[in-house]
């Protein structure tokens, strides 16, 4: 029972928290209108809020390391809790800009120290699927953030959705008072010289073109949606759906643990590859939506199983620099999905599909031809 209560707390804070990074693309005209502000600078306001979430987790990793984890988790959902309420406040694009940059700073504290805390409390299994649980929630907020939204924007107007996070991240905040084990002592601190990310190490190929992949990635599915609720303007319900379809593949990132015991995480990232470039492909040859959503589906399951293998691939390359290489990671996926918005708003929906399909496919040929003896693991 205890474990299910960790498993539900991960998955509320990390679907929650990466909310923020999808929310405001079915309601870019709502907020716009109700800042008296333009299209073009709401969409600015989410590559903010994102860069200043990729320098939250880098920020917090380090600064877990000499405070309790669990008291970082709490204080870090307390403070983003204030500030997702101030966010209604807003009157002014300087003030949303602000306080969603603050915002997008203080939210980079759960997935580093959330991550550490598996490390520091759970054996191996056990946090192989904490993890799993984490890496679904943040997948499915992709979906489920716009979800929402849009749905709260259509019953109350967009300050409904800061409202409603607001009230997740207080009852998150006090939940890991009572949820969450401590950690013990002995487990606190770690080396400086594996947690620092300026490394001889971490520049070895295979990291680097992981790292190239993983910038891709996360923009590519902002772009996406992004890309998908400008073109398909007017059909809001048509929308709705198709998001809620996209939800399906998600839960595969579940099963992708027990696949990498089996298979090599470069194998597993080229079958990856293979059915994102074949769905985006296929992409560019309807207009339909019903066929769009269906493809998307298979778009995001590859995602969905995608991402820890790359994280996995990312880790082994590093070996005793893994903490380092993680941190490393999450800034580049996070700086990666902050150009979405604006890459979406510069191209066309066909244009966004080509791109990635491109950048997709050279990737698979650069992995394809990585030698193995790159991944040192020690």
């Amino acid at each position: 029972m205890k474990n299910r209560a960790i498993d539900l707390f991960m998955w509320i804070a990390a679907t929650s928290v990466a909310s923020n990074i999808y929310l405001l693309i079915p309601i870019y005209s709502a907020v716009a209108e109700g800042l008296s502000i333009t299209y073009e600078e709401v969409i600015f306001s989410s590559t903010l809020f994102t860069f200043c979430y990729a320098l939250g987790l880098l920020s917090f990793g380090p600064i877990s390391e000499y405070f309790s984890k669990k008291r970082v988790l709490f204080f870090g959902m307390l403070a983003s809790s204030l500030l997702t309420f101030v966010i209604t406040f807003s009157n002014s694009l300087l003030s949303f800009y602000l306080i969603r940059s603050f915002q997008g700073y203080v939210l980079g504290s759960f997935a580093p120290v959330a991550y550490a805390y598996c490390f520091d409390v759970f054996h191996a299994n056990r946090r192989s699927f904490v993890i799993a649980v984490i890496n679904m929630g943040f997948l499915m907020a992709g979906i489920l953030g716009q979800l929402i939204s849009s749905s709260l924007v259509a019953a109350y107007d967009w300050r409904g959705i800061f409202y409603f996070l607001g009230c997740i991240y207080i009852l998150l905040a006090f939940s890991t008072l009572f949820t969450l084990p401590s950690v013990p002592h002995s487990f606190t601190k770690s080396s400086s010289k594996e947690t620092s990310i300026f490394s001889s190490k971490l520049l070895q190929p295979s990291i680097i073109l992981g790292l190239s992949i993983t910038f891709v990635t996360l923009m590519s599915f902002v772009a996406f949606y992004d890309e998908l609720a400008q073109h398909y303007t007017g059909e809001e319900e048509a929308l709705f759906y198709s998001r809620c379809i996209g939800l399906v593949g998600t839960p595969l990132s579940l099963l992708c643990g027990n696949w990498l015991k089996k298979h090599k995480a470069k194998k597993m990232l080229l079958i990856c590859l293979s059915i994102i470039i074949i769905s985006l492909l296929l992409m560019l040859l309807t207009n339909n939506l019903v066929m769009i959503t269906l493809l998307s589906t298979l778009y995001v399951s590859a995602i969905a199983v995608f991402i820890p293998s790359l994280i996995t691939f990312i880790g082994e390359a590093a070996a005793k620099k893994r903490a380092a290489a993680i941190s490393l990671y999450s800034f580049t996926l996070l700086i990666g999905a902050s150009l979405g918005p604006i890459v979406a708003n510069v191209l066309s929906f066909q244009s966004v599909i080509s791109l990635f399909s491109i950048l997709f496919g050279l990737a698979f040929i650069l992995l394809l031809f990585t030698k193995n003896h790159l991944i040192q693991r020690g």
